[in-house]
């Protein structure tokens, strides 16, 4: 048995990572391919992950990332007949379930955004494996194929952060704080697909709270393309890491994580940081489940001027749910051994 994972941008190296470790003590064998976008392939490295480069970054608008999936997908499937992957796996990748069509594999996706144009993977995964607080109302409603749809229990970050543990190197590569209260910055995805003007407008009015504030460390994690921030004269300090660091350990030291929506939102409310979420688009179950819970807050239009900036009261805590990367491979094990009816 070979599994075969595509990591088509760096939080999927997150989640990959400790389900590779899992198939290999369960004497899987196990291959990665890897985007390199973002800070992906230097994820791989960090990790010690061998993998082989195919695609990197895509365009902007319909057309050209159509292009982009279906040019890549070809490249993918020239490695899956020469790898001999059993089954493949992806978060989100749409480039994935087509290479494994045309190479006769079957294939599990992940995600945890609901509200993505579920066409490909309805078409073409084995399996769509969604969080458990998306449920079947949100399958329904997202338009999700509800035969392929399966469901783990808690969060994808739970899964990774329960076999983790802090890399003390992380803030070796930061400045020292001088006291300021450290708060890491994420800003929205301009290329994705459920950006939103909106977004973009409370990112804007997060730098106006933040950058003035001389008492504020801000560590920005950078996308492609965005312009790193200068603070005034006696204002904020802004460092842009010179190197990929590992993601939970940067949120580990934060007193505040503020982003537009994903990965590092989620990791720091898993953790226990506080966590402020921009993000404007479609509101997920996700985002929803962990607002509620106390754990998420999610800024209104407006609301960053009043955005509470302030030193984490709490130490951040590592959750305990070593049981989600066994079930997950499970199910991807599952796909090889029972391939869905195509179609």
């Amino acid at each position: 048995m070979r599994v075969w994972f595509d990591a088509d941008n760096a939080p999927h190296v997150l989640v990959m990572r400790p389900l590779a470790e899992e198939l290999r003590r369960m004497g899987v064998d196990v291959v990665f391919t890897a985007r390199r976008r973002s800070s992906t392939c230097e994820l791989l490295d960090l990790f010690g992950l061998p993998y082989t480069v195919t695609g990197g970054p895509g365009g902007r608008g319909k057309a050209s990332k159509a292009l982009g999936i279906l040019s890549r997908a070809a490249s993918l499937a020239g490695f899956a007949w020469r790898s001999g992957a059993s089954v493949s796996f992806g978060h989100g990748s749409r480039s994935l379930p087509l290479a494994s069509r045309l190479a006769g594999i079957p294939t599990v996706t992940m995600y945890d955004y609901e509200w993505v144009e579920p066409a490909i993977f309805n078409r073409f995964c084995d399996i769509i494996l969604l969080p458990e607080a998306v449920g079947p109302g949100g399958v329904r409603d997202a338009g999700i194929s509800a035969r392929k749809a399966r469901f783990f229990p808690g969060l994808k970050e739970e899964m990774y952060l329960s076999r983790w543990s802090p890399d003390p190197t992380v803030s070796e590569a930061l400045e020292p704080s001088g006291g300021r209260i450290r708060i890491l910055l994420r800003p929205p995805a301009e290329k994705a697909h459920y950006f939103t003007r909106e977004t973009a407008d409370l990112y804007a009015g997060v730098l106006a709270r933040l950058l003035p504030m001389r008492d504020v460390q801000i560590i920005l994690i950078p996308r492609e393309g965005c312009p790193v921030p200068a603070p005034p004269a006696g204002g904020a300090a802004v460092q842009v890491p010179g190197r990929a660091l590992d993601g939970p350990s940067l949120v580990w030291l934060m007193d505040m994580v503020i982003g537009g929506g994903g990965t590092m939102t989620r990791e720091a409310a898993v953790l226990g940081v506080p966590s402020v979420s921009f993000f404007r688009g479609r509101r997920g179950r996700v985002d929803t489940m962990l607002e509620q819970a106390g754990r998420l807050v999610m800024l209104e239009p407006g609301g960053a001027g009043a955005m509470n900036v302030a030193r984490r009261k709490t130490e951040p805590s590592i959750p305990c749910r070593e049981d989600l990367a066994r079930s997950v491979c499970e199910t991807i094990l599952s796909a090889a051994r029972n391939p869905s009816p195509k179609g």
